[in-house]
């Protein structure tokens, strides 16, 4: 069995791509490329020039093999009006006079006005008694148009079932001009077929478009080449991806075009120089319980990516809910690796400020087993200069997750520092050994409200399970009101975790057996942690 959790949607990368900022107001793309859309004008071009020779070419040969055939005045006129259409759309298509996606909406009447026009010529003269044999024209049409011309799902939808109610127009045009028509029992044939067409062309416009964006976003990718879709959220997607030349499989993350059209023009601009600020400081991260940050940059349509290393395992949030509170050893081994990250952010000048179960992932790597890797340092502060303190985050919003916010930024003072994330770690110690957050309250709001006022109950009078006087100690000063009384420092309290650990020990031999017992690596699907709804929850 294969566990997978949904990807959190916020880590940076670490090497720009394209230095071109996106301009203020400007808005995302994530359907199809401008080389795809040009390239369907040049076949719906094309094909328009193959209705306007059909139309003649087959009155002509008609004329002379099949005169009955276009006795009716029907026929010359459906002949002139398919030259008519294709010589028109054909040039238009071709002069380059307007955007892509006008011409191809032209397209989509185009292709409804040319089944008008063969069905009428197709139903100009009755068929001979008998059953009917083969498909009526109008059928090869739709389906040609479906797989030539992408467009979007909808709107190929309409498009199809308009086509295909002109199989009865057309053969009702013909029907009132030469007062004849088809027996009865060829009736059903000749006007169903055209909607069977066109239900199987719904999936195949929808396929068809979905491997053109495909193409569109591996192509804007520039070196990446998307394979595979992890997860979704509010902010963005998740792709498995794998870079062209090197090979190497990796996480690739998109924004969402939505979240800066929301944000509106200033809101999203910032909000996209608040994630260019966040791939800059966790590029410059070191610290191997720290994601890895391979790549980021703006893609040619403008969306802004990163690329990251794709982990093995589960965030703590996902693993205390499916295997129960941790016993107090390994509660501390993982705790020693998530301070061991934050004293590198704390000592290069970076507060993370979002510490949650969700943003800590525990994993496989390479042979060790019970790896922790920080995640999200989307809201990360840089406490030594000013200008990346100012406006970055929107307006109004507190940075952070109520139910692990430290009272400080509940309580919004400028002056916060490294002691908030441990505060929040403390919290994540307390969700370990007890499967519980420190306030269960109704509300995030009543939450953030709890940290600021309430005194949190023992841990270990909320679990079962046996906490060392040691372990409760440390996460209890860690989730002091006053930021003074707390560890100073994630070195400080790193130590604190190293000396309880002596008596409770957590060793490389129990973390391989429990992931062998529990999660063995063959099993493993490589996924990122957490949600990619961002901010969603904070």
């Amino acid at each position: 069995m294969a566990y997978q959790v949904e990807p959190h949607f916020a880590e940076p990368m670490a090497i720009r791509r394209r230095s071109t900022p996106l301009a203020p107001g400007a808005t995302l793309n994530y359907s199809l490329s401008d080389e795809v859309l040009h390239s369907a004008v040049h076949r719906l071009a094309f094909l328009s020039l193959i209705v306007a020779l059909m139309g003649p070419s087959v009155y002509f040969v008609e004329s002379l093999t099949q005169p009955e055939r276009i006795a009716s005045p029907v026929a010359p006129a459906m002949a002139l009006l398919l030259f008519v259409l294709g010589a028109l759309m054909s040039g238009w298509a071709w002069s380059y006079r307007s955007r892509v996606d006008q011409v191809l909406d032209v397209g989509l009447v185009f292709q409804v006005l040319v089944a008008f026009a063969i069905s009428a010529y197709e139903y100009a003269t009755p068929y001979p008694p008998g059953p009917v044999r083969g498909l009526p024209w109008i059928c090869l049409w739709i389906a040609m148009f479906v797989v030539t011309i992408p467009g979007t799902y909808g709107k190929h939808v309409l498009a199809a079932l308009t086509a295909a109610c002109m199989a009865p127009v057309g053969l009702l045009v013909a029907s009132v001009v030469n007062d004849q028509r088809p027996a009865t029992n060829q009736l059903p044939q000749l006007l169903l077929m055209p909607f069977v067409t066109a239900a199987w062309a719904i999936p195949v416009a929808r396929y068809l478009y979905y491997l053109g964006a495909q193409a569109s976003r591996a192509q804007a990718m520039g070196s990446y080449e998307l394979i595979e879709l992890i997860g979704k959220g509010g902010m963005g997607e998740v792709w498995r991806a794998r870079h062209r030349l090197l090979t190497r499989i990796s996480a690739l993350k998109l924004i969402r075009p939505e979240v800066l059209k929301l944000e509106g023009a200033d809101s999203g601009h910032a909000m996209m120089r608040r994630f260019e600020r966040e791939a800059r400081a966790t590029a410059t991260l070191q610290s191997p319980h720290t994601v890895a940050l391979y790549d980021y940059g703006i893609s040619e349509d403008g969306s802004f990516f990163y690329v990251m290393e794709l982990l093995e395992g589960l965030d703590l949030e996902t693993l205390v809910h499916r295997f129960g509170p941790l016993p107090a050893g390994r509660t501390i081994f993982l705790l020693s690796q998530a301070a061991k990250s934050l004293a590198e952010a704390h000592e290069k000048g970076m507060i993370h400020r979002d510490i949650k179960p969700r943003n800590i992932f525990v994993c496989r790597l390479g042979t060790d087993a019970d790896f922790v890797k920080v995640l999200d340092f989307g809201l990360v502060k840089q406490l030594a200069t000013e200008e990346t303190q100012s406006c970055l985050t929107r307006r109004g919003v507190t940075a952070g997750t109520p139910q692990y916010m430290a009272p400080e930024v509940v309580m919004g003072k400028h002056d916060i520092d490294g002691r908030s994330d441990i505060y929040s770690l403390g919290c994540v110690g307390y969700w370990l050994l007890t499967g519980q957050l420190v306030f269960e309250e109704e509300t995030p709001l009543a939450a953030a409200v709890a940290h600021v006022q309430t005194a949190p109950t023992l841990p270990s009078r909320r679990t079962e399970l046996e906490i060392p006087d040691s372990l409760e100690r440390i996460v209890l000063q860690c989730l002091e009101k006053d930021p003074a009384r707390r560890p100073q420092t994630a070195r400080e309290l790193l130590g604190l975790l190293d000396d309880c650990a002596a008596a409770w020990p957590w060793m490389a031999s129990d973390a391989e057996l429990w992931w062998n017992l529990h999660i063995p690596a063959a099993e493993l699907t490589p996924v990122r942690a957490g949600s990619p709804s961002g901010a969603g929850d904070r």
